[in-house]
């Protein structure tokens, strides 16, 4: 019973991952000039463009491919790392500096939405796509784990 459970929830988390994702990442790919447009913000933080370019996609391609459960743990490393950024590069310092904030609860109330969204990527990172996933169809997500534990000679 365990192992259903825990693919319902997996299932759960990338769809509603995904569902949120989307919407932000449309906008970045196909709103108003474009990655290029969400990129071009990011030398203030001391990021490079290309990584705007790369969040923008990873965001609304990725989101799609972690819906289907399709390449999961890379969307979702992805995925997870746009949200690092977002939380600790930009929104925290910001929030820390905001002469309007009242304390922790301004600055939690800032960066809510991105670190729940570190949280759940992190956890299909860790837990992996799950059964009702393409990956577990194709036996995508087996191969790559059969990969990651071959040791190298010593």
């Amino acid at each position: 019973m365990k192992n259903w459970t825990t693919d319902v929830s997996t299932l759960l988390l990338r769809v509603i991952a995904g569902a949120i994702f989307i919407p932000h990442g449309y906008s970045k790919v196909f709103g108003h000039g474009g990655p290029a447009a969400f990129s071009a913000d990011l030398p203030s933080y001391h990021i490079p463009i290309f990584l705007g370019y790369l969040a923008s996609y990873a965001e609304f391609f990725g989101a799609i491919l972690l819906i289907a459960g399709l390449l999961t743990r890379i969307d979702a490393l992805l995925l997870a790392g746009t949200m690092f950024v977002a939380v600790f590069v930009v929104q925290l310092p910001d929030a820390l500096h905001d002469p309007d904030g009242h304390g922790i609860a301004s600055v939690l109330h800032n960066i809510e939405l991105p670190l729940s969204l570190l949280a759940i990527t992190t956890t299909i990172i860790i837990l992996g796509p799950g059964r009702l996933s393409l990956d577990s169809l194709f036996g995508i997500d087996a191969r790559m784990m059969k990969i990651g534990r071959r040791r190298s000679p010593e």
